[in-house]
């Protein structure tokens, strides 16, 4: 806890510079810094009576409120897009269940809640970071796009064909910034799995064995997350006799 406290005199100083520079976002940075250290501890607390249990049960329930939460943000990216929120929680649900369910399966990760939790919690965080920004997106390109898909409905093509350009380069935008981690990853900074490893007193070696498994596992679930996201966001812009809508 000392450390804590002693490391709050870094937001100080933060906080002093964007006041004096006038950058009007010093009560902003008080309460993000606030609210993150409510929220850890909580956490903390929380996890150290979970993994204290020792019970699986609990680290799935656990695991899906962090999909509920995750899916109430990712909404808030689609705001004017109906069924957003069920929408997120189907995409990263599926992919966060078949991921972690596959590694659990072949018995590459242990249902130990110190394994569990901290890998599902990467898995879910970054998979709705995907499906937030497949959503918004989608949501742009089916107003940007609204008189290319009307001609192609109006040559007979079905919603979805109609809307696939929109589809793809949603995806396609949504995996990017992750595609692009992977591909600088260990060069410019040590990722969150590897480094927490290694300060715990991991050899180099087996936390990068560790952040390689993480990373592909990440890749899998937001890959999935995104697709689904994608295919099932694109029908509330159109009604039943297949005719693009205007969304609020």
């Amino acid at each position: 806890m000392n450390q804590t406290l002693a490391a709050t005199v870094l937001v100080v100083i933060a906080i002093i510079l964007v006041e004096v520079q006038r950058l009007g976002v010093g009560k902003d940075l008080f309460i993000g810094a606030v609210r993150s250290f409510i929220q850890l501890m909580a956490v903390g607390y929380v996890l150290q009576y979970i993994f204290n249990l020792e019970k699986l049960p609990y680290q799935i329930l656990l695991l899906l409120i962090m999909v509920v939460i995750a899916s109430f943000t990712a909404k808030g990216r689609a705001k004017e897009l109906p069924g957003a929120f069920f929408i997120s929680f189907i995409a990263i649900l599926t992919g966060a269940t078949f991921t972690l369910g596959l590694m659990l399966l072949l018995r590459l990760i242990s249902t130990e809640p110190n394994y569990l939790i901290p890998l599902g919690g990467m898995v879910i965080g970054n998979t709705m970071n995907g499906t937030a920004l497949v959503l918004m997106r989608v949501s742009e390109g089916m107003k940007d796009k609204r008189n290319e898909i009307e001609a192609l409905l109006a040559l007979g093509a079905s919603p979805r064909y109609a809307s696939s350009r929109v589809l793809k380069s949603s995806v396609r935008a949504a995996l990017l910034p992750f595609i692009n981690t992977m591909k600088i990853v260990g060069l410019i900074q040590l990722p969150g799995a590897m480094t927490g490893m290694m300060i715990a007193g991991a050899s180099p070696i087996e936390a990068t064995r560790v952040q390689i498994m993480v990373m592909y596992m990440i890749s899998a679930s937001v890959t999935m997350g995104t697709m689904i996201a994608s295919l099932l966001s694109y029908r509330a812009f159109f009604n039943k006799a297949h005719q693009l809508v205007e969304l609020p």
